[in-house]
């Protein structure tokens, strides 16, 4: 099964492999022969090493397209035995290569996030499998009644019972070894990741800094571009992991939300 679907991730992109084996589409998997690919699986202490090397940290298409383009490019094969994960769409969540690079560990991680898996190695075709359950959330915060979560991969929803929807918490990446003016910069980016919510020509300097989970958030609030909504959000590094806390409500529900929302991020504490 491991082989099957590796190989199927592999000839996502490539019709001419899709040709040599008779495929018409690489959304058949049943066309495709179960064939073992021949390659040297790692002893642990490879795999540690090679989980710290640093690479680009951009992500393109569904999980599948994606693992054929690393494969081509970097000799790494990623996977998964569940047909539905290589449909899952990725997006990148770091900034460009020259502001950071993340070790293959963290990147790693980012795509399991966003595909609600865990990874692991496979020695025997020395491939790493992405595959349910998800991974938790590396946090933790007091619910109030009234309030549902929905884990959604790269994010957590938390949505009231009076409205659909109320604070989302983004993990926006891991990070490592960090230098001051880095970490500046990352910031800044995550927290103009939903800049189609603020008005135009808002930038990081028009933020501020809040405590949140003993560190320094950057902070805005401001009127939503849709009528009648407005927006909060908050961007931080904390213990190596990037987040990024989003809050959207109307006018009517101002109250409620934005004293819940501030009531359980006191509670908000990186475990």
């Amino acid at each position: 099964m491991y082989s099957l679907l590796i190989l199927v991730a592999i000839l996502c992109v490539s019709p001419a492999c899709l040709a040599d084996t008779g495929a018409t589409s690489a959304q058949d998997p049943s066309a495709v022969p179960d064939v073992k690919i021949e390659r040297t699986g790692l002893s642990p202490a490879e795999q540690a090493k090679f989980l710290q090397t640093r690479g680009p940290g951009s992500i393109l298409g569904k999980l599948g397209n994606f693992a054929s383009l690393l494969y081509a490019a970097e000799n790494i094969l990623i996977g998964s035995t569940d047909r539905e994960v290589l449909e899952k769409p990725l997006h990148t969540a770091y900034p460009s290569r020259a502001v950071y690079q993340p070790t293959r560990a963290e990147f790693f991680d980012t795509i399991a996030r966003q595909t609600g898996t865990s990874y692991k190695y496979m020695a025997d075709n020395d491939s790493w499998i992405f595959d349910p359950p998800a991974m938790p959330v590396p946090y933790s915060i007091d619910v109030l009644p009234g309030w549902k979560v929905e884990d959604r991969g790269q994010y957590v929803a938390y949505i009231p019972d009076m409205a659909p929807v109320g604070m989302d918490i983004y993990m926006m990446g891991l990070y490592s070894d960090l230098q001051p003016e880095q970490k500046v910069k990352i910031e800044n980016f995550m927290a103009m990741a939903c800049s189609q919510a603020l008005p135009k020509g808002v930038g990081p300097a028009d933020m501020k800094p809040v405590d949140l989970d003993g560190v320094q958030a950057l902070y805005y609030e401001c009127p939503g571009r849709v009528k009648d909504m407005h927006w909060r959000q908050w961007a931080f590094i904390k213990d190596g992991q990037g987040y990024l806390i989003v809050s959207a409500f109307k006018s009517d529900n101002k109250d409620k939300i934005v004293g819940d929302v501030d009531r359980m991020l006191k509670t908000f504490h990186v475990k």
